[in-house]
């Protein structure tokens, strides 16, 4: 098998590199060439897969560059031994999850016996711990794993409820009440790695209006408060609906839905009063709050009676599902109450569907248009009481959507007719126990405020001090740190570390991870320590006397200055490395805590988003079967082709496709990599540069350094690695045919230079390489320079034109589908006509057209529009360097290179001639149409 080739040099060097501690680092002396890569420690509740691969295999790229470019790099790997991911699986087991249980056994190959043991969670985490731990270094992760640690150790436990204890003394850590998303039957507040998915629950507050019946009320669950004018009936679904009070409101009962009932109930203290059928609410009518219009009561084919209350306010001139449903019950009367440019006066009669989601998205393009742009229409005062007029002329009328809104709720709060309700808008959403995600109103919890005004703009200012990459992600942070709530922090089950001044409540598993990479500076150094909030204040804020500190513990004083010297050495973190899937939660959080602790020097100097993995056209995901864990794709295909395949078939923002048959090419192409270099590396003699090939190969070298070590740093790894196995191979490949005599000493030279640039993403076999002609290890060998090799411009002008002229021979070929035998080229060296190319190549690169240059330049405007459009087929680095060596004897160029042509062409013969000459043949009437440095081409 191919896999077995690189995955027995893989071992190899791997092997070598854990035994003599290659990638174990110390805190130095030159802060200015440190480097600290991190990123998100892994759950420990199912081996690692190929997403995961593709985050942690794109950081370890980079670790290995800056290495190379030599600066000390610290990578670090820890496990998330906390919060209910592990728990919700070892719970899976246990009650026999026959889902669960088959996909350890089948997908992952673990054995029956050992799958029983994982029910307990413990014994769970440290089996995943351990097969992720042999999973990483297989990938070639260049790991210090000294600083490696789980979070349930005790030295990490101590440094967690620290940082709490400073966030409460801070005021960042209050108690209080708020809605949180909530499991019902585990009882505490979920985030995202506590759902099925991983999906964070999106909370949204919904404007509740209660219109009048004769013995309750109908509230009506809305986000467009300022259409209530417009109303022409309320909408029921087929479900149950109850009666209800709230507790201590025994005169405010009102009418909902039996699911809105149950989820309501989470937020206020409801009480049944009995339940009424759809059909008996049909007969009622209601009172609209502000304008005093009864309506009806109709059913609706789009009402969702599990969203709000189950009730919905008709407005059939601004919702294209209202009118709907008011025309199925016969309902015709549309009131405009909004005026907007870019819409009708009845925007919803724009679209003729009943397809629900294009019906949704002419919603929402009507609802976002008239936020920003709409005035609610004067009329409006002439559908109110005589008394409430003044008032909604002077607030309401001829204002602006955004402003009405905020004044009609007051409007309605006056009247006591107006109340919030909390809905998951992205749900349904399950927790890992399989309960769906309710908003629950909790008392007494612990909540980290987010949403405190100066924190988040703190935050949101803090963003300047980072780079990003790609840079537009800086918009996604601020997107979610502005709209960032509270969060809950306090869990009634799970592993993980208690809050230090309640111990029935275990920290989240997101709210223990957003500052641990300080943790991994001192990791090594404390482990079995019992480590105190002084010592840490000392060795993470530099306060405190180390002498003292070590008279109060058993830490010696050496040592706690050795931590203090590994933190200021090592913080803060360089760069960031994650999935984008955790913009939403756990990188602000990260943002947020460091602010808050460290301040703004500790913030992470640069944060790295890379796009998801997809099978099959499809982000994986268990409900498709189609993940793909690492272990599989490294025994199906071997470890570094799948470091390729993972980081460089796309941009780095990007998702990308994992295909059996793109790593399969790769795995061909670096096969043919393998043993041309193997025969580089060996050459021997010695030869000075001296034939064309030798110096364009020596200038295009030079000039692929600069290209690939520009790509490297700022993480463009497809095209980085582009130009690495497949242009350089090409490159090389045209040097063989350019002559005949091969100068060992530049092709020994260039593999040096090769191995080391193919070695951060394809490291074992770059080691193997290496080693068959070179001392030491590639890995710490310095990454090539420019000055390694000369520059012979006009050599590499010359070569350029000649593949030029091949690309333009095999487009005639193209054509006139034929495979040519020999070739005729007309070359014209007329020194007038090469002015004219002159002009043109100048007009081209200042960016002015054809037409610009047949009005300034003199002659046939056919010809100098022929001459225009056949320097524009060149590219701009070909036409700068034709511009600088347009003096150059073109059929000398010709006459040197023409056994390369033939090679190249595959040809038996090429004739060249002068167009100018008049003993030259004309073949085919091609002699006339040749322009200086643009041969015309005759196939025979």
């Amino acid at each position: 098998m191919e896999s077995e080739f690189f995955n027995s040099i893989a071992e190899k060097w791997q092997t070598f590199w854990e035994e003599n501690k290659v990638f174990q680092i110390d805190a130095g002396n030159d802060r200015s060439k440190k480097k600290f890569i991190t990123v998100p420690f892994p759950y420990t509740n199912s081996p690692m897969h190929i997403g995961h691969g593709r985050t942690y295999i794109s950081a370890d790229v980079y670790a290995r560059y800056l290495r190379m470019k030599g600066f000390n790099v610290l990578f670090p790997f820890a496990f998330q031994f906390t919060g209910t991911p592990i728990l919700a699986v070892a719970d899976a087991i246990k009650r026999g999850d026959i889902e669960m249980i088959e996909s350890f056994s089948s997908l992952y190959n673990i054995p029956k016996e050992k799958i029983k043991e994982m029910e307990d969670p413990y014994r769970l985490a440290e089996y995943f711990k351990n097969e992720m731990e042999k999973t990483a270094k297989r990938l070639g992760l260049s790991i210090d794993w000294r600083r490696s640690f789980t979070t349930t150790q005790e030295e990490f436990q101590d440094f967690v409820q620290w940082q709490f204890r400073k966030l409460k003394k801070e005021g960042y850590l209050v108690s209080g009440s708020d809605v949180v998303g909530f499991c019902p039957s585990d009882n505490f507040p979920v985030g995202m790695h506590d759902t099925k998915g991983d999906v964070e629950p999106e909370i949204e507050d919904l404007d509740i209006i209660f219109f009048e019946g004769d013995n309750f009320m109908f509230p009506v669950a809305t986000s467009r408060p300022e259409t209530l004018f417009g109303s022409v009936a309320i909408a029921i679904g087929k479900d149950s609906y109850m009666i209800v009070e709230e507790e201590g409101k025994s005169t405010k009962r009102y009418v909902i839905s039996k699911n809105a009932f149950y989820k309501i109930s989470f937020q206020k203290k409801l009480k049944k009063i009995r339940e009424i059928s759809p059909e008996e609410l049909e007969s009622m009518n209601a009172r609209n709050p502000i304008t005093g219009k009864e309506i009806r009561i109709i059913k609706g084919k789009f009402v969702d009676p599990s969203f709000g209350t189950g009730l919905v306010m008709l407005v059939p001139a601004h919702d294209p599902f209202h009118l709907i449903m008011a025309r199925d019950a016969g309902i015709q009367e549309v009131i405009p109450i909004i005026s907007t440019p870019d819409l009708p006066e009845i925007p919803s009669i724009g679209i003729d569907t009943e397809d629900p989601a294009e019906l949704k998205d002419y919603a929402d393009s009507i609802y976002r248009t008239e936020f920003y742009k709409g005035v609610v229409r004067d009329d409006v005062t002439q559908m109110v009481p005589e008394f409430m007029r003044q008032k909604v002329k002077d607030y309401v009328a001829g204002r602006k959507v955004m402003d009405a809104r905020r004044n009609i709720i007051e409007l309605l709060r006056t009247v006591d007719r107006y109340d919030e309700l909390y809905e998951i808008i992205n749900g349904p959403i399950y927790c890992r126990c399989g309960a769906e995600i309710v908003v629950k109103r909790i008392e007494n919890q612990w909540f980290l405020i987010y949403d405190d005004p100066k924190w988040k703009n703190d935050t949101l200012r803090a963003l300047n001090h980072i780079n990003f990459i790609p840079p537009e992600i800086r918009k996604d942070f601020e997107r979610a740190i502005f709209n960032m709530r509270r969060r809950a922090v306090g869990r009634s089950r799970g592993i993980g570390v208690k809050l230090p001044w309640d111990e029935s409540q275990i920290i989240d598993s997101l709210s223990d991870s957003t500052i641990y990479t300080a943790f991994y500076t001192i990791s090594h150094l404390i482990r079995g320590k019992k480590i105190s909030d002084e010592i840490l204040d000392y060795v993470m804020l530099g306060k405190g006397n180390p002498l003292e500190l070590a008279k109060e513990s058993q830490i010696s004083i050496e040592e706690i200055k050795r931590m203090r010297e590994e933190f200021e050495y090592w913080y803060p973190v360089d760069s960031r490395h994650s999935g984008r899937d955790l913009v939403q939660n756990h990188l602000p959080f990260y943002i947020y805590n460091h602010l808050a602790i460290f301040g703004e020097e500790m913030l992470p100097r640069q944060i790295v988003l890379n796009g998801f993995i997809r099978v099959g056209g499809k982000k994986m995901s268990k409900s498709l079967r189609n993940i793909y864990p690492l272990e599989k794709a490294i025994s199906e295909f071997g470890v570094d082709p799948v470091r390729v395949a993972l980081t460089t078939s796309s941009q780095i923002i990007q998702d990308t496709d994992f295909e059996p048959k793109v790593v399969e090419s790769v795995s061909e192409q670096l096969k043919k990599i393998f043993g041309l270099v193997s025969k580089m590396v060996e050459l021997h003699g010695e030869a000075e540069i001296r034939s064309t090939a030798d110096k364009w190969l020596s200038t295009l070298i030079r000039r692929r350094i600069s290209e690939i070590d520009n790509y490297y740093a700022k993480m463009m790894f497809k095209d980085a690695f582009n130009l690495v196995i497949y242009t350089i191979y090409e490159d090389i490949k045209d040097y063989t045919e350019m002559g005949d005599q091969l100068n060992p000493t530049l092709l020994k030279k260039v593999a040096s230079a090769w191995i080391r640039m193919m070695s951060p993403v394809v490291p074992h076999l770059a080691e193997e390489l290496w080693s068959k002609g070179f001392q030491g290890l590639v890995s710490t060998q310095p990454f090539p320079t420019e000055d390694e090799f000369n520059e012979y411009e006009e050599t590499e002008f010359q070569v350029e034109y000649l593949k030029n002229l091949i690309e333009s021979i095999r487009e005639v070929e193209n054509v006139i589908s034929k495979e040519p035998e020999k070739i005729i080229l007309y070359v014209d060296s007329d020194k007038e006509r090469k002015e004219i190319v002159r002009r043109s190549l100048e007009f081209l690169n200042q960016g002015k057209g054809v037409r610009d240059f047949v009005m300034e330049v003199k002659g046939d405007e056919t010809d100098l529009e022929n001459i225009y459009r056949r320097m524009e087929q060149y590219d701009r680095k070909f036409r700068i360097l034709l511009l600088k060596y347009l003096d150059t004897d073109e059929m000398k160029i010709l006459a040197d290179n023409v056994n390369f042509l033939i090679r190249k062409l595959n040809v038996t013969e090429i004739s060249i001639f002068d167009s100018r000459d008049p003993m030259s043949p004309d073949v085919k009437g091609k002699k006339n149409t040749a322009v200086p440095f643009s041969p015309s081409v005759v196939i025979i």
